[in-house]
């Protein structure tokens, strides 16, 4: 039976919505557990991803059911391929993630955003274990289950691959709620949908985002390469290098893909 554009745009709406319903019952319990302070909000975060990630599981697990029994199964082998997509993956996320954040310190734009300021402070608040469990590993992972794993491959079906792409990155940068945190995860969600896309292996966009959350909390605790934020010569000549590594290893990488031929399906 052929379904409805209308039923099609629930099959997004609903994980999303029972994502965040989900997580807001579990933060509204470890709040009344562990109360507010900003001290215990990663600790909160961390919780709330590890208990969403096996409700988002059984979405992602039922497509790719599907997938596997229209397409067959994509076995991994870890050769020439593996490590070509894990070291193109890392190096072109990280230096975009360098890249995006540079820019946006470089702009008003955080001073303008009270609710960026806000949530940064919680974020450092507590202990560099909670940040780095949280945002480094289970929030990722809970995150690219939902966006990449569940939205962008049910968007991909009904507006095929870029329009998907784009459109999944969108809605991935509006649910951080504030236009910093937006223009961030909008512009590395494109990026780690493509990856998905021309590698087939759901692991590349988890790592890409562990990859870009680790290099952007070790940046925030220590000050490295805090030169970048500045909007002088260094800074934005750091920032033009970082945008041209990323797009050269993008573009490389795709030619790659497009040259060897392979079957672009997790």
């Amino acid at each position: 039976m052929k379904q409805t554009k209308g039923y099609q745009i629930w099959q997004i709406i609903y994980p999303i919505g029972l994502y965040y319903v989900v997580s807001s019952l579990c933060y509204f319990a470890l709040e009344m557990l562990l109360g507010t302070a900003n001290e215990t909000y990663m600790l909160r975060q961390l919780v709330c991803a590890a208990v969403t990630i096996p409700v988002i599981l059984k979405f992602y697990m039922a497509d790719q059911n599907v997938r596997d029994t229209v397409y067959g199964k994509r076995k991994f082998n870890m050769g020439r391929e593996q490590f070509i997509n894990i070291a193109v993956t890392v190096v072109s996320v990280t230096a975009l993630g360098i890249a995006v954040n540079n820019i946006i310190a470089m702009t008003p734009l955080i001073q303008a955003s009270e609710g960026f300021q806000t949530a940064n402070q919680a974020f450092f608040a507590g202990t560099a274990v909670y940040e780095f469990l949280g945002s480094c590993l289970l929030i990722p992972i809970a995150e690219e289950l939902l966006f990449r794993g569940v939205v962008y491959q049910r968007l991909k079906l009904m507006i095929g691959v870029y329009p998907a792409v784009i459109c999944s990155a969108l809605i991935f940068g509006l649910v951080h709620v504030n236009l910093v945190q937006f223009l961030y995860a909008a512009v590395l969600g494109c990026l780690l949908a493509f990856l998905y896309e021309k590698t087939g292996f759901f692991y590349v966009p988890v790592l890409g985002h562990i990859a870009a959350n680790t290099v952007a909390v070790v940046r925030a605790e220590t000050g490295w390469l805090s030169f970048g934020y500045a909007a002088d010569a260094k800074g934005i000549g750091f920032t033009i290098v970082m945008l041209v590594v990323a797009g050269v290893v993008i573009v490389g990488f795709w030619r790659w893909k497009k040259n060897v031929g392979f079957d672009e399906r997790d």
